[in-house]
Parts: structure tokens; C-alpha cells; sequence
């Protein structure tokens, strides 16, 4: 028998229509997908009752948890306010900048503020909304840099305006940023405790139900509430007496029962603005935009939580430098996953994750790099073994297995902890003969960091290798 042999026009017929199926298939896979960034106020990485926090419910950060990843290992670039969110919103290191407290004014170069988030994401075809929480220089003001819309309040009336934004009918995807002011409250904490200063009614309230209280129903104090032997003076030297969060008062004078009240109220502040957050990701679920919408959520900044009989932040100590970083992207992002070897620096990564989901070229300047292979389950693709944060007072680096801080006075201006061995940071390293090479190590990862991110403040303080 012949073989059958198709007439050319059968064979041309069938090329074309695999070839619209490729092309079909290579446009949608081009499709971009909205994408909402939610943004919490001074929460560390363990107020999630997914991060084995039984202290309080977090249902739906813990929900984005079980439909995507959560990354254990996210830190800020500065655990402050304004730094820490200038960074978000360029991808840059607010020290460049001369940004390193929230006093400090910031002078941004137009080329920056061009390439800042929103203008980049709305670059791409998308309309876009800033909702909330800002504290962020002039320039960098949500309708000075790409936002098309923005609503100022950032407590229980944000939800409704965000939802109000992304369920509109269009013909673009959206980009939203949700910036929630809690569990940023904590801070008049003190101020409820002296009824006689100025508080917030809502903390107000909190410390009074906590006071009413048996012991056995608050929150114990932290593994690690001791001070350690060997911690650098210029902690204690930068600690404050005259501020809404006098934490240097506070870890001199708060009993037990003051850091279990602080610890308690700060669990009921993280469980309201997770209320929050739940209404816009219902609403995505409701509208039938959870399935193209990437979500990713983080925070500015950690609070101490009584770890180190501390309170607040702006020091390099886990509780205040580490916050939770969670990533949903449903049938793109696998689900349920805990990623515990990534080392992200939102302020760096977020800007050219975002805009990897959102088609548009990151500026050839940042030092952060997409995270969107490791999220999607693929090859991490870290452009160095460490990430690093800074403050007024010094700086760290963290890598795989340990943390390093060098300050820039102080009897003690080294510390070297091993994370693996004391995630409470309560033994310093720095001085251990048989530590001396891992020091030298980190050493010198910061003096690299200084000449490729031009840190100039920093090469004062920073300790050559022996």
C-alpha cells in the first residue's frame, strides 16, 4: 500500500493553525497581570499565626500563606519609617539619598523619581491607586510619582476605596497599593500606661482590657527578653527618652506584666489590620480577580516586641529589621510553600519583582533583583551571598547562617551572631578567637558592599578585614 501523502494546501492549513496556537499562547502568556501590594506599619516577620505565632489569628495573611509563599528570610534595607519606604518606592538605599532616620530630608534626582514604582508599573499599561499610608518625601507623594488616584485614610476606610478601584470595569490591568498604618499603633502603648500623656483612644482601650486581664491569658515574655552581656553600646546610646515610644524609659522601667500588656496589644493591633487586608483579598475572590492578579505583601519595618526588653524599632536586632513577605499568585506561584532560604531585601527586590510581573525593564542601576524565579519554584538568581541594612548608628549584613553589625562608636562596635545556633541573638561572636575567620568573611562582604553601592557615610566605621 502507498503511503498517504496530505495535499500541500492540507499541510499549509495545519501549519497555520499550530502557528496561531503558538502565537495565541505566547500573547497570553504575555498578558499582565494586575497586581496588589499591601503594606503594613512596623509588623515583624512572626506576628503571623503561620509563622507558629500562638499568640494571636492572623486568617487572612495566613490564607495568601496557604495559596502561595511565604518567605522567612525578608528584611528591610532600614527599620525605619521613611527610609525604609523611600527604598520601597525606588529600589535604592535611602543612605544614597542622605536619608538614614525619619528626620533627615531626602534629595531625589528626577531620573529616580521617573523610575520610581508607580511611574514604572503605570508605564506598562496600567491604571493605578495609592491608598493609605505614605511618608514619603514631596517628589516621591503618590501623585507626584505614577499614582493616578490616591485616598488618604489608612485605617478602616481604606479596604472599601482599594476595593472601589480594582473591581471598576477596564480594559487595563490595575496596580493598587494598600498602606495600612497598623499594628503601628504600639507606639502609644507607653502612652496608655500614663493616663495623664496623650494617646489613641483604640490603644487606649486595649491597654485596659489588657490590664483587666488574668496573667495566664497574655502572651509570656519572649525567649529572648534578656539583654546581652556583650551587645554594642551604640544601641543603648540611640535609644530614646523624649519620643511618643521612649524605648530607652521603657526597657529601664516596664515590669513583666507592662512588656506582657505591650506584647498583647500590639497581637490585637496585628489582628485588626489583617481584618483589613481580608476584605480586599475576599473582594478579589468575590470579583473573580484572584486567579490574574499577583499579590504580594510585606512591611516597613518590624517592633521589638519586647525581645532585648525592647520596644519600637530602628535597630538591627531580628524583631526590628525582619518582617513577613508573602507572595500569591494563584496557577503561577505554586501554593503552600515556606521558604526559608531566600534572602530578600524588600526595599531593593520588590521594584524589579514588580515590574518582571508587569513587562517593563527595571532601571540597569538597582542592586535588588527579581525574586519572581524562586517564587514561581525555579532557580534563585541572588546577585551575592549576603543583603544588607543600615541606620543612623551603623550598618549589617546577613548571610546565609549569620547576622554582622558594625557601629560607629562604642567599646563594642562589632557583633557576629549565628542565626542557626542563637536566633535570639543573645550571645556575641564577635570576639571569639575560633569566630575570627567568619568575621574576617564579613567584613569584608561589607567593604564590597561600600565601593558597589558607593555607601560613602559608611567607610568611617567599617572594620578591614585581618
Amino acid at each position: 500500500m502507498k503511503p498517504f501523502i496530505y495535499p500541500k494546501h492540507v499541510i499549509l492549513l495545519l501549519v497555520l493553525c499550530v502557528s496561531i496556537l503558538l502565537v495565541d499562547e505566547a500573547f497570553a502568556a504575555k498578558q499582565s497581570p494586575n497586581i496588589l501590594l499591601i503594606l503594613t506599619d512596623q509588623h515583624h516577620a512572626n506576628m503571623l499565626s503561620s509563622a507558629g505565632n500562638p499568640y494571636l489569628k492572623t486568617h487572612a495573611l495566613d490564607s495568601m500563606a496557604k495559596s502561595g509563599v511565604r518567605f522567612t528570610r525578608a528584611y528591610v534595607t532600614n527599620p525605619v519609617c521613611v527610609p525604609s519606604r523611600i527604598s520601597l518606592a525606588t529600589g535604592i538605599m535611602a543612605g544614597r539619598f542622605g536619608v538614614f532616620d525619619n528626620g533627615m530630608r531626602a534629595s531625589i534626582p528626577n531620573e529616580v523619581r521617573i523610575n520610581s514604582l508607580g511611574n514604572l508599573i503605570k508605564s506598562g499599561g496600567y491604571e493605578t491607586f495609592y491608598g493609605g499610608k505614605v511618608h514619603l518625601p514631596p517628589s516621591l507623594s503618590p501623585l507626584n510619582a505614577g499614582y493616578d488616584e490616591f485616598y488618604k485614610d489608612q485605617r478602616d476606610k481604606l479596604p472599601e476605596a482599594c476595593i472601589q478601584f480594582m473591581t471598576k470595569k477596564r480594559d487595563k490591568p490595575f496596580f493598587a497599593v494598600a498602606s495600612f498604618i497598623n499594628p503601628h499603633d504600639i507606639c502609644f502603648a507607653y502612652n496608655a500606661r500614663q493616663p495623664d500623656r496623650r494617646g489613641l483612644a483604640l490603644v487606649n482601650g486595649l491597654y485596659k482590657q489588657a490590664q483587666a486581664l488574668p496573667e495566664d491569658q497574655l502572651p509570656p515574655l519572649p525567649d529572648n527578653s534578656a539583654i546581652p552581656a556583650l551587645e554594642p553600646e551604640a544601641i543603648e546610646s540611640s535609644l530614646k527618652v523624649i519620643a511618643v515610644t521612649p524605648a530607652k524609659l521603657m526597657r529601664k522601667d516596664y515590669s513583666d506584666r507592662d512588656w506582657r500588656n505591650y506584647r498583647w496589644i500590639y497581637c490585637r493591633l496585628t489582628e485588626r489590620v489583617d481584618a483589613q487586608i481580608g476584605q480586599l483579598l475576599d473582594a478579589l475572590k468575590e470579583h473573580q480577580l484572584e486567579e490574574n492578579t499577583l499579590v504580594i505583601f510585606t512591611s516597613d519595618h518590624g517592633d521589638m516586641d519586647g525581645s532585648h526588653r525592647l520596644a519600637s524599632k530602628n535597630v538591627f536586632y531580628e524583631n526590628s529589621v525582619g518582617v513577613p513577605f508573602i507572595m500569591q499568585y494563584k496557577g503561577v506561584i505554586p501554593s503552600g510553600v515556606v521558604n526559608e532560604k531566600c534572602l530578600i531585601s524588600n526595599g531593593l527586590d520588590v521594584l524589579p519583582t514588580l515590574c518582571d510581573y508587569a513587562g517593563v525593564a527595571a532601571p540597569d542601576y538597582l542592586l535588588g533583583r527579581t525574586i519572581r524565579p524562586v517564587a514561581e519554584g525555579h532557580t534563585d538568581n541572588a546577585r551575592r551571598p549576603y543583603i544588607v541594612a543600615e541606620n543612623s548608628t551603623g550598618r549589617m549584613i546577613r548571610t546565609d547562617h549569620h547576622k554582622y553589625c558594625v557601629y560607629g562608636h562604642g567599646t563594642h562596635r562589632e557583633s557576629l551572631v549565628d542565626l542557626q545556633q542563637d536566633p535570639g541573638e543573645l550571645k556575641n561572636l564577635a570576639k571569639s578567637a575560633e569566630h575570627q575567620e567568619i568575621l574576617n568573611i564579613h567584613r569584608a562582604h561589607l567593604h564590597d558592599w561600600i565601593e558597589e553601592s558607593k555607601d560613602t557615610e559608611a567607610k568611617a566605621f567599617a572594620i578591614a578585614p585581618e
